[in-house]
């Protein structure tokens, strides 16, 4: 496996390409759910688990840890990507190969002794792989609840992501925070199947939340470069 070796000025130099790049890319990023966050247990390292359904599921993901929330974040990616982008390590990122159950326990070790004792965060994809965001069923593999009953204490966080082109040149991102469940000591032995249908809902309620414009629980939290809606609005104008 590819562990994280986080480095203070790869992290600095990857968030103003990072910034930049989310503003060509981007219109807006809105986000509701912050709130839940207050319910989790401090003491507690927390797993953010969410579907994958996007390319840039882990920029969106390292811009409401790393540039809102301003915690000490890590991300579990996929050892085929993690092979392609290996300077990602330098910001948090290790790998985990699904395909190879050694390698696999290994990954799940590892975060366990990277999480345990602390207030850390890791972004999880328990789907393993991208799939449409509308896709159902969601089925998750098991390593997260693994990791979890490894770690005895824990928060588990269900954050979900959705892309939409409303009425601007370049797509908006919707991203909910669901209500967390704290664990301590006690892992239920149906946990994946709990975090499946729970993520499943909170996805189809942030579905109908932006399809039907009932947006007023989101606040923005990224604004890109002016769109060429915009620009064409001046002109008419």
């Amino acid at each position: 496996m590819i562990k994280a070796k986080k480095n203070g000025l790869v992290n600095l130099a990857f968030g103003i390409y990072h910034g930049r790049l989310l503003k060509k890319h981007f219109y807006r990023i809105h986000l509701a759910g912050r709130k839940n966050l207050d319910d989790i247990n401090r003491d507690f390292p927390v797993i953010l688990y969410t579907n994958h359904s996007n390319w840039w599921d882990g920029f969106i993901a390292y811009q409401l840890t790393s540039k809102i929330l301003k915690v000490d974040d890590y991300l579990m990616m996929d050892i085929d990507q993690m092979e392609k982008y290996r300077f990602f390590k330098y910001v948090g990122v290790f790998s985990v190969n699904r395909n190879d159950a050694k390698d696999a326990l290994n990954t799940i070790n590892y975060a366990a002794d990277l999480l345990h004792d602390s207030k850390k965060y890791l972004w999880v994809f328990p789907q393993g792989i991208l799939q449409p965001q509308d896709m159902r069923p969601i089925e998750f593999f098991g390593g997260t609840a693994k990791l979890a009953e490894k770690l005895g204490s824990v928060n588990l966080v269900p954050v979900s992501f959705r892309y939409e082109f409303l009425m601007e040149q370049r797509p908006e991102v919707f991203i909910s925070i669901g209500e967390p469940g704290s664990f301590q000591g006690n892992v239920p032995r149906d946990l994946t199947m709990r975090m499946q249908n729970k993520l499943t809902k909170d996805l189809n309620e942030l579905k109908e939340m932006v399809v039907n414009g009932n947006l007023s629980d989101f606040e923005s939290i990224f604004t890109g470069k002016s769109s060429r809606n915009k620009t064409i609005d001046k002109i008419v104008d």
